[in-house]
């Protein structure tokens, strides 16, 4: 069996998020330790340190690689549905972990935004929106 045959054989599933949702989350993983965290505004004005590329991951060569993508907002549905394709009947709880302390109490991410980030992720991850109907 060639390793395109292996690779056809496997069950692949993957999620993404919302990517103005992730992107806040992003900034503030990556601006944690800083004395004084920059804006948000500031942290998206370099491409380079604030886009994460999580598109690549399930893509390849500009067609979906995996045979299920889930939206990490709805991780337990969306875990359930993959489990049961490949003949999983079983829930399973997902536990919850890398949440941040302050996630409780932060404001929707919509209120991070200018018009101009926001306009930068919907250029940014322009394939991810439209794959799995993302607005924001």
């Amino acid at each position: 069996m060639s390793g395109d045959d292996i690779w056809r054989s496997y069950f692949k599933f993957a999620f993404d998020r919302n990517p103005w949702d992730r992107q806040i989350s992003w900034y503030f993983y990556k601006t944690k330790t800083k004395a004084s965290r920059p804006s948000f505004e500031s942290f998206m004005a370099s491409r380079r340190r604030a886009y994460v590329a999580n598109h690549e991951i399930y893509m390849e060569g500009g067609a979906l690689a995996v045979d299920f993508l889930g939206r990490y907002e709805n991780l337990d549905a969306d875990l359930a549905k993959a489990l049961q394709m490949v003949g999983v009947a079983r829930r399973l709880d997902v536990p919850k972990s890398n949440v941040a302390p302050n996630k409780e109490t932060r404001q929707d991410y919509r209120s991070y935004y200018s018009p101009h980030t926001e306009a930068l992720v919907r250029d940014w991850y322009a394939p991810e929106i439209a794959l799995l109907g993302y607005g924001f």
